[in-house]
């Protein structure tokens, strides 16, 4: 598969919850690339087409069989969180739009706050 492929796969196989970026996905295949863990090659549209090498099927096949397959545990964790963030997106978007600039600025001022308290949360560990 190349890239965008990918990137796809795992929004499907996680039920929308993991969608990595190609700033994320195509530096992670190259890495991969330099360990030897896939192989890549430019198909006839000019793509990088991506797959196992026999070192990843290796790597692979030596997994624990138990152990969850990462976007299986990505889509248990995130996934509730998913929803209220597409409403939060949608209404941000809508004072972006159509707000007043007292608004805008009104919700910039809540959007800092917001994540000043997620980090807040993640702090309390």
């Amino acid at each position: 598969m190349h890239g965008y492929e990918i990137i796809a796969e795992l929004d499907e196989r996680s039920d929308g919850a993991w969608r990595p970026s190609p700033g994320s996905i195509y530096p992670a295949l190259r890495r991969m690339e330099a360990k030897g863990l896939v192989s890549g090659t430019d198909d006839d549209e000019g793509k990088r087409v991506y797959s196992l090498s026999d070192e990843g099927v290796e790597r692979l096949s030596n997994r624990d069989a138990d152990a969850p397959a990462p976007w299986e545990a990505f889509a248990e964790d995130g996934a509730s969180l998913r929803p209220i963030m597409q409403e939060l997106i949608s209404q941000a978007r809508q004072i972006g739009r159509f707000g007043s600039p007292e608004q805008r600025e009104q919700a910039k001022e809540i959007l800092a706050k917001t994540k000043a308290d997620l980090y807040a949360v993640m702090a309390e560990r």
